[in-house]
């Protein structure tokens, strides 16, 4: 065993041979084995970008039209890369296209949907994408191998954070990028006790703004989360800041992310008056990822927008997204 090898052991949290681990492992690769309902693969066909998606894109790039990925190719001319789990196939596609000389390798803990997604990219661009199936918190990189990295809202999955990172920063050439966008929030979805009041003092300025909407919020459990899922997402910043050079880091959604763990009580009194048939076809168009794009109150989400990123810059609430840019640390 080499040094380095040595060394990424004593950073493991977890065990490959661990029997509860093992358990929880089949539980996550089965769980995206095939095209989750509610997941971001079954939606992304009917998404329609809203005003939230807009401010994130603001938040990252400055820009309300421009996603992240799209500021990839201003770093530099990549050629050999890697994408750290399957996340939406429009991201996926839009890093090959906007640097046409890198050939891709994504690497997923769930053999469905990595094929699922190396299919439908190599229709398109051949053998500059392959697939590998693997846990990420065992992932054994080469070293200096990759001058480009990528990963898109699958790091809040892995509790070996310290080991992947460490892969992470071993595997980058001495020029190399590791773009890490994902959700850093607090573990499992959930919203700290700070943060939910002050989301709910924001509702119910918006209730107050609209004569006849009911006050009051029901907050949703982890239940319909996959196993790993926000395991230590709001440790995601820290550790990689330690195990790799941080170049930037942008931050968003700190109130705004509280929308998808929460549900409004006028949402329940809508259900209890709708015909049953009307719920059931509400339910079965989103299990085709048939959704629109929620509808916000401009006052309500610029009230959101401005007090949670400023509450997240200066460190009182942890903020829900992130995207960060690194290379190679050097001890």
């Amino acid at each position: 065993m080499s040094t380095d090898d040595r060394t990424a052991a004593h950073l493991l949290r977890v065990t490959a041979d661990d029997p509860e681990y093992r358990r929880q492992a089949a539980a996550e690769a089965a769980f995206w084995e095939r095209v989750h309902p509610l997941g971001l693969e079954a939606a992304e066909a009917h998404f329609v970008e809203g005003p939230v998606e807009q401010y994130v894109n603001e938040r990252f790039t400055g820009d309300r039209s421009t996603d992240w990925v799209a500021t990839i190719p201003r770093w530099g001319t990549f050629t050999c890369g890697m994408i750290l789990g399957a996340s939406t196939l429009k991201r996926e596609r839009r890093v090959l296209e906007t640097n046409p000389q890198v050939r891709m390798t994504l690497v997923d803990i769930s053999p469905g949907a990595v094929e699922r997604r190396v299919s439908a990219l190599a229709a398109r661009f051949g053998d500059r994408i392959s697939a590998a199936t693997g846990d990420l918190n065992f992932l054994e990189l080469p070293s200096e191998r990759y001058d480009l990295i990528v990963s898109s809202s699958t790091i809040h999955h892995v509790t070996n954070l310290e080991h992947l990172a460490f892969q992470i920063n071993r595997a980058l050439t001495p020029d190399g990028f590791f773009f890490l966008e994902d959700y850093v929030g607090e573990p499992r979805g959930g919203v700290s006790p700070l943060k939910r009041r002050v989301f709910e003092m924001i509702y119910e300025r918006d209730v107050s703004r609209h004569p006849g909407k009911k006050p009051g919020i029901t907050w949703l459990d982890a239940s319909d989360l996959s196993p790993f899922c926000g395991v230590r997402s709001d440790e995601i910043l820290p550790v990689f800041r330690q195990h790799l050079h941080e170049v930037e880091v942008r931050t968003a959604a700190t109130l705004t992310a509280p929308i998808s763990r929460s549900r409004s009580l006028d949402l329940d009194d809508v259900f209890g008056s709708l015909p049953r048939w009307r719920i059931h076809w509400a339910l079965f168009k989103r299990r085709l990822g048939i959704r629109r794009p929620i509808i916000i109150d401009p006052q309500y989400l610029a009230e959101l927008r401005l007090v949670g990123d400023m509450l997240a810059d200066t460190g009182i609430l942890q903020p829900g997204v992130a995207f960060a840019v690194y290379r190679k640390r050097r001890t």
